[in-house]
């Protein structure tokens, strides 16, 4: 058991920092871009997601505390890990609303807006890929 508590320690505080970038992200850019979104059609579809995604990333960390803090079993170490892979195919599904949003014209008013929040999506992406792998090697798998 003690040879898993450091790497889990270790996936918990990355996926906790990735938690505060992405309600940064949501803050700032994506407030922004569901504003936007409204004019192309997408804002029930943004908003929707949104909330979804705040929960889920809520229930992962949850999980990846009460991992680190004792409660080690492969089902939790599992669910944390869907999760994770949940949140990642929201980011998805996110930046291919933003691809609508820049096909229906949003380019020409706000193409920072989405060049930037594209970046972000990447970044945050990368960045679970990254705790995607860490939760693999826990549980054996790479």
């Amino acid at each position: 058991m003690n040879e898993i508590v450091r790497p889990l320690e270790v996936v918990a505080a990355d996926f906790q920092g990735f938690q505060r970038v992405l309600e940064k992200v949501f803050t700032t850019e994506l407030e922004s871009f569901q504003g936007l979104s409204g004019q192309y059609a997408l804002f029930e579809d943004v908003d929707a997601l949104m909330g979804r995604m705040r929960n889920v990333v809520a229930q992962a960390e949850r999980e990846l505390v009460a991992l680190r803090d004792g409660a080690f079993e492969d089902s939790a170490l599992w669910s944390a890990s869907r999760r994770v892979e949940l949140v990642d195919s929201m980011l998805e599904q996110l930046d291919r609303f933003v691809q609508v949003a820049d096909a229906r014209g949003a380019t020409l008013t706000s193409g920072d807006l989405l060049k930037k929040l594209q970046g972000w999506i990447k970044i945050m992406r990368e960045w679970l890929t990254g705790v995607r792998r860490q939760l693999a090697a826990i549980a054996g798998e790479e």
